[in-house]
């Protein structure tokens, strides 16, 4: 990742950069309203843009335990980090419904709304990283031609946590990316979006704030700043990591790591997904509701989903869990390479083409363009061109700080790749708003390179 200010030969900006900022954030919150709009004569019960609702995913608890019990049902989530239900909460909190599935309907179209406020943002946030260092024309067309990526499109209007992830990712590399300009400046930022993914998405647990602490000393930030950095992750992981031990007698908050882990290696038997789906049917009632809190025993959520916060997963995520450190050990290394090489290739799929469809992503013309460049082979082609281009130019001290900034990438990917078998192309678009900034930058860099040979090559023609 480029560590460049923007050279002195960089036409000035004939406006501030936040004015811009702020203007492509609107383009995209109307842009994102404006496609909802347009394609709501073709909504699913005249609200969803794909089949699933909030309270599909397997995620999120019952909105309706959240309207009842909201702090009670948040502190025993078990399954994943609370943060998508959090905000869920919230919501359900300013509706004044009293039938369930209108509540729900109110909370889902407040996410679509508060979705289109990111998607704005996330505009904003590209834009302002690229005029860091390149031109702000070229900057703003970059952020504009982002914003029409069906990718970007898909997720902001689709009711999981996955464009608020791959949103705090950007933020977090934003944050890194100053560091490494700067390694003296507050550390306070990073930290701030670290925690903020390490309650909204499991990827993000303590083994991710290990990878970032050597993110910061590859970068140079100064020892006491990444201490401090540890310090306070470390502390508020480890509260959290406590009270789920204690709670729930595990250290992890991923419910189905040991299913996404057996999916990565093909070795889902007996435990399948659909018998994962299933199992809730076989559990018996619980005797005593009235003493355990409604989200820890109601069996189905209001779309007939299995809640997947049910007690009885715990142990039945245990016994997954172990499954999978078992199987490990069997595979042959042709066999968990060739595992491990499909994931590859449906990671590297177009992110739009996620298992369900989609009514705005499936009428936009634009749409197979896009899906042909952040798809094999052209994405990898142009992430293999921009490192080139970025080696290149890159100088021995710079290496270790390079290895830092490119850690937090590697892990995430790492993780998509190797701990899921199915659903890889939608993790592929955690990574692909910074990986956009990176190729956008370098592809400016090579070329303006190449205009100036061009340029040169004219006058020496000339001087003969």
């Amino acid at each position: 990742m480029p560590v460049e200010a923007i050279d002195e030969s960089t036409p000035k900006k004939i406006l501030p950069m936040w004015a811009v900022a702020a203007g492509v954030a609107v383009f995209g919150f109307f842009f994102q309203i404006g496609l909802q709009y347009g394609m709501r004569p073709h909504a699913i019960d005249g609200v969803y843009y794909q089949e699933w609702s909030s309270e599909t995913m397997m995620q999120t608890v019952s909105i309706a335990d959240l309207r009842d019990a909201p702090f009670e049902s948040l502190w025993n989530i078990h399954m994943q980090p609370p943060g998508l239900d959090i905000i869920r909460a919230f919501l359900a909190s300013l509706s004044d419904a009293t039938d369930d599935q209108i509540l729900l309907r109110d909370v889902d179209r407040s996410l679509y709304m508060l979705w289109a406020v990111l998607f704005g943002l996330m505009g904003a946030l590209i834009y302002w990283w690229l005029s860091h260092m390149t031109p702000w024309p070229y900057a703003a067309l970059g952020a504009a031609v982002f914003l029409f990526h069906p990718a970007a499109i898909f997720y902001s209007s689709f009711l999981d946590a996955t464009f608020l992830s791959a949103l705090l990712i950007l933020w977090m590399y934003y944050c890194l990316w100053q560091l490494r300009r700067n390694p003296e400046q507050s550390i306070m930022l990073f930290t701030v979006a670290t925690l903020l993914l390490f309650f909204t998405r499991s990827l993000f647990q303590w083994p991710a704030i290990i990878w970032f602490t050597c993110s910061l000393f590859l970068i140079s930030v100064p020892f006491r700043r990444t201490i401090l950095f540890l310090v306070i992750c470390g502390s508020v992981a480890g509260l959290f990591t406590a009270k789920q031990y204690y709670r729930f007698d595990t250290v992890r908050t991923f419910g189905w790591a040991g299913l996404n882990l057996c999916r990565g290696i093909d070795v889902t038997e007996p435990y399948n997904m659909l018998a994962y789906w299933e199992y809730i049917e076989k559990v018996p009632d619980f005797d005593d509701k009235g003493s355990v809190p409604r989200v820890l025993v109601r069996k189905k959520k209001l779309t007939g989903m299995p809640n997947f916060n049910h007690l009885a997963y715990l142990p039945l995520n245990k016994k997954i869990m172990n499954h999978f450190w078992q199987q490990l050990p069997k595979i042959s290394l042709t066999d968990l390479l060739a595992s491990y090489s499909k994931n590859l290739a449906i990671y590297l799929k177009p992110s739009s083409r996620y298992i369900t469809g989609h009514v705005i992503i499936d009428r936009i013309p634009w749409r197979g363009v896009y899906e042909r460049i952040f798809s094999f082979p052209v994405l990898p082609g142009l992430a293999l061109v921009a490192i080139i281009s970025w080696v290149i130019r890159a100088r021995k001290k710079d290496l270790l700080s390079a290895v830092g900034l490119a850690l937090p990438a590697l892990y995430v990917f790492l993780a998509c790749v190797m701990g899921e078998q199915g659903e890889n192309m939608r993790l592929k678009f955690f990574l692909e708003p910074v990986l956009f900034v990176f190729i956008a930058y370098q592809l400016y860099r090579v070329g303006r390179r190449l205009a100036g040979l061009g340029r040169r090559a004219l006058r020496t023609a000339d001087s003969h």
